[in-house]
């Protein structure tokens, strides 16, 4: 198109120059310029009209690479990668994660499609860990944690199904009042899936950090019960995904850094050979036990909402604002750029814009959205 404009601008100068030669204003040209003859304006004209026909192929090349999400069939929703078979429909398996220094390496976060990251008291932090299709999960995952309200809210949002070890009282009452799906390892029928490693326990680790489950337990159990599996007809996945989400007006990111707290500090470094993010934390590579790989993402999110600790709360538990809207930042590709959030209600899903208004687009593939206080001092190196 910006070639096809060009050849038309030239034409005007040209009348321009014509015009120009029959007025009394002199025009000084240089003695190198030959005219065009017909035949050179004749194959300008067809050159002109060859770059414009392959401007159009490649604008519909681009439009092609934006996913179609009106129909998700075929499609994981929370990668936009397409699937082998059918699903669009599955309720996500959605796995609390311990994240104490002391309980790593985690098992089964490197098959995960969605990372949520934030903080849960003193401040640690857990992980939720979203699996669209848990039949494809190998392995265990784990080790398993206790919930809190603000991690409810998000699979609430998703009409998940939560995996957990307990959780604050706030927690389950929420899981009540919205209606969520959970398997618990303390109470219910599904707590016979849950287990603890006698390897960790015989190396002295703490009890807390050795429950686990194993994925195909969870595909068993589901299958075996009368708990709904499928999306109902009205949910409907609201992120949009293209094939290339590096945002075009992006500054550098090849390594973003996540302050989450004196205790937990976030590293996403940009690998171009593969086009994703491999993460660390500890000042080490965060690792799945069961594959031995380093989780990698496409797109790092950074949501900045008001965090406080709960006074008067003994356990130095805390209040996450998960509605409303604020700022944050996506990155993809190697570049990032500032982003609005905002969530309609608790059991809602994020939508994501860019400054000037529009939807985002993220990159089909996998994500991590870290969830922080407003005064995370957030860092990004070119």
């Amino acid at each position: 198109m910006k070639r096809l404009i060009a050849f038309f601008l030239t034409l005007a100068l040209l009348f321009c120059l014509a015009a120009c030669g029959d007025s009394d204003t002199e025009i000084e040209t240089s003695t190198d310029v030959v005219p065009a003859s017909s035949d050179d304006a004749q194959e300008t004209a067809d050159n002109a009209a060859a770059n414009a026909a392959a401007d159009a192929e490649d604008e519909s090349e681009e439009s092609e690479a934006v996913v179609d999400t009106t129909n998700w069939e075929g499609l994981n929703p929370l990668t936009g990668e397409a699937t082998e078979t059918d699903i669009s429909a599955n309720r996500p398996v959605m796995v609390m994660l311990n994240n104490l220094k002391q309980a790593l390496p985690q098992s089964g976060n490197s098959q995960a499609d969605i990372i949520y990251e934030m903080l849960e008291g003193g401040g640690i932090t857990r992980m939720l860990a979203v699996y669209q299709d848990i039949s494809s999960v190998e392995g265990n995952l784990g080790t398993i944690r206790s919930t809190r309200p603000y991690y409810v809210d998000l699979v609430a949002g998703l009409d998940g199904i939560l995996v957990h070890a307990g959780g604050s009282n706030a927690a389950y009452e929420e899981i009540s009042a919205l209606g969520v799906t959970d398997l618990d390892a303390l109470s219910g029928g599904a707590s016979t899936l849950f287990w603890r490693d006698k390897t960790r326990l015989a190396a002295g680790i703490a009890t807390e950090h050795t429950m686990y489950i194993t994925a195909s337990d969870i595909v068993d159990y589901l299958a075996s019960s009368s708990l709904r599996t499928e999306h109902q007809d009205s949910f409907s996945m609201q992120q949009s995904f293209v094939e290339d989400g590096t945002p075009s007006d992006g500054s550098a990111a090849t390594v973003i850094t996540v302050p989450f707290s004196g205790y937990k500090t976030g590293e996403f470094s940009y690998d171009a050979s593969t086009g994703k993010y491999l993460v660390s934390e500890y000042g080490s590579a965060y690792v799945d036990e069961t594959t031995g790989e380093q989780v990698s993402v496409t797109n790092v999110i950074i949501i900045m909402t008001n965090i406080s600790t709960i006074e008067g709360d003994s356990k130095g538990r805390i209040s996450v604002t998960m509605t409303g809207s604020g700022i944050g930042y996506y990155a993809c590709g190697g570049k990032y750029i500032p982003i609005n959030w905002s969530r309609a209600s608790v059991d809602s899903q994020y939508q994501f814009t860019t400054m000037s208004g529009e939807q985002l687009q993220l990159g089909v593939g996998k994500s991590y959205i870290n969830i922080v206080p407003t005064t995370c001092a957030v860092s990004f190196v070119g």
